[in-house]
């Protein structure tokens, strides 16, 4: 036998007893006091919510602008691969202060990653294609393999955040 039921049986006539006047209304009190302060609660928590989801919006909204507005300018700039090399640049320099407190061992992995990516990028791709391509598509191409590129130390980028 637990003890809630010893208590129940030791104390049998306290419970057979009426309450006191007014304790129905005073329990009642106490629950609308706690509802109100729930509700109130959650109607913060609602609120608070709608203004992270919107600041979030916001905030993706403005990176996918500026985003699109630096691929932009690199896709008509008259070097794509020097306009792309210096968005990667900024981003390894993001990369590095991310990772100034890494042990040896994990500063080497990344900067590995990021020497293979930049490596892939000087290798020499814009050699690669054909001659006979149309010129806006050859531009095309070469935009799409550094974007992915750069979009690949961006997720670096993300991966040391998380």
């Amino acid at each position: 036998m637990n003890r809630l039921e010893q208590y129940i049986r030791d104390h049998k006539n306290l419970f057979e007893e009426d309450p006191t006047t007014g304790h129905f209304e005073r329990l009642q009190q106490k629950i609308n006091r706690k509802s109100g302060r729930i509700i109130a609660l959650r109607r913060s928590m609602s609120i608070a919510a709608s203004i992270a989801i919107l600041l979030s919006a916001g905030m993706i909204w403005q990176y996918a602008t500026k985003k699109n507005d630096l691929m932009a300018l690199c896709e008509n700039a008259g070097d794509i691969k020097i306009c792309y090399l210096d968005q990667m640049n900024v981003v390894v320099g993001q990369i590095e202060e991310l990772i100034r407190d890494f042990d040896p061992w994990d500063q080497q992995e990344v900067i590995t990653d990021v020497q293979d990516i930049i490596d892939a990028v000087n290798s020499g791709f814009e050699n690669e294609i054909p001659e006979e391509i149309p010129d806006d598509m050859a531009k095309a191409i070469l935009s799409e393999y550094y974007r992915k590129n750069l979009e690949g130390l961006e997720m670096i980028v993300q991966t040391i955040m998380n």
